[in-house]
């Protein structure tokens, strides 16, 4: 198999497996999902396949990719190039054999480490895209991005007499690089809205309801398990050095770019500043195209 690299082509392989996205020997109704499930652990080009379903045997994998395929509950598996692949799990439960199909996005590694109480880490970030401007009070910042996470450095003018948990940030995401979709925003077509402090756990995830929604900001609540991943925060002389993940899984960020607006504001929610582009575009474009 091929690598999917068309986005045409990607959705209209997610249409296919919603028919046939598993097989059994014997009759069963085709909306019936398979008994099989695995988890996907990335470094890179190097992927983890893990199965997750205790009672499943015989259990093999076909990697998207053209490669041969490899048996074993826990298999790693290196690929050639990023992209999308269609990765079908093989196994037999109770008797009974199934193939479950994923889409996979397999991306570049970061050196990003939100744990390391550092911002060193920031230096090895050189794409000239990934370089990030800033308005007002905020001074600039950085992205880059692996397969798990969207990863944001920002450096801002702390407000007088205010803390570092004392902050509002704002963050408005196209997660599938489409216009069509989602609440039409700074040229975008925003999916999802994340504000709050991210460092009180003080945070409300929102995703777009454009049938329920009213016009004017057509969001609801929407709790995902892992909402925002915070990293080091720093004050120094007068500036808040910060940085944050954005877990893909949560927001479906499986395109080939990525949009989003940030702005900061106090707690009052009057405006501090926000993000840009190297051309001072307010609308941030990250695009996962890197080796």
């Amino acid at each position: 198999m091929k690598t999917i690299k068309s986005f045409f082509i990607f959705f209209f392989s997610l249409a296919l497996l919603s028919f046939y996205s598993c097989s059994k020997e014997g009759e069963y109704a085709l909306q019936d999902p398979p008994p099989l499930d695995f988890k996907v652990y990335f470094n890179g080009l190097d992927v983890s396949f893990v199965n997750n379903v205790s009672s499943a045997t015989d259990v093999s994998w076909d990697f998207g990719d053209s490669s041969s395929s490899m048996a074993g509950d826990s298999v790693v598996h290196q690929y050639n190039s990023i992209g999308n692949y269609l990765i079908t799990m093989s196994a037999t439960v109770d008797g009974q054999s199934y193939d479950y199909h994923k889409v996979l996005r397999v991306d570049k590694a970061s050196s990003i480490k939100l744990d390391d109480n550092s911002f060193d880490d920031w230096n090895s970030v050189t794409y000239p895209d990934f370089q990030l401007g800033g308005k007002d009070n905020v001074l600039g910042g950085k992205v880059d991005y692996d397969a798990n996470n969207v990863y944001i450095y920002v450096e801002f003018n702390a407000v007088e007499g205010a803390g570092l948990d004392s902050h509002i940030f704002g963050i408005y995401m196209d997660t599938d690089n489409s216009i069509a979709t989602g609440f039409t925003m700074k040229g975008m077509g925003v999916d999802y809205g994340i504000e709050g402090n991210f460092y009180t756990g003080d945070i409300w995830p929102s995703m777009v309801d454009m049938v329920n929604g009213d016009s004017g900001w057509p969001f609801v609540e929407y709790n995902p398990a892992n909402p925002i991943i915070p990293g080091t925060i720093q004050e120094e002389n007068g500036v808040i050095k910060m940085e944050f993940g954005i877990p893909r899984e949560s927001y479906n960020i499986n395109s080939d770019a990525f949009q989003f607006y940030m702005s900061i504001m106090n707690s009052d929610w009057s405006d501090i500043g926000n993000l840009v582009t190297p051309d001072f575009d307010d609308k941030i474009v990250v695009k996962m195209d890197k080796q």
